[in-house]
């Protein structure tokens, strides 16, 4: 799967945004934002709006540790093979830290 979040900046004298974030609800947005989840079969789901920095912020943290599940799965069925997985296993937690669950 191959899951995605864009951001970019918008000039609210020439886009119709939201006085709050779509997220929160509770701060104004300063994104215009775009997650992708692609499912299991290929299909993609979009997620669209304004978003304000600190739920730019979690956006960046639930892709994030979707990232670290899927080399996590991806090291345990290598694993499950009877494959060495010690530079991969190494490599996830220099990236990701501990296991993320």
């Amino acid at each position: 799967m191959n899951d995605s979040v864009f951001f970019a900046t918008f000039d609210p004298l020439y886009i119709n945004a939201p006085d709050a974030c779509s997220l929160c609800v509770a701060q104004p947005p300063i994104f215009n934002y775009e997650y992708c989840i692609e499912e299991e079969n290929g299909q993609r789901q979009y997620i669209k709006g304004f978003c304000c920095a600190r739920c730019a912020q979690d956006l960046l943290k639930k892709l994030a540790t979707t990232e670290a599940k899927e080399w996590e799965a991806e090291e345990a069925a290598l694993e499950a093979d009877d494959l060495d997985v010690t530079d991969l296993q190494k490599r996830r937690l220099a990236t990701f830290g501990s296991s993320v669950r």
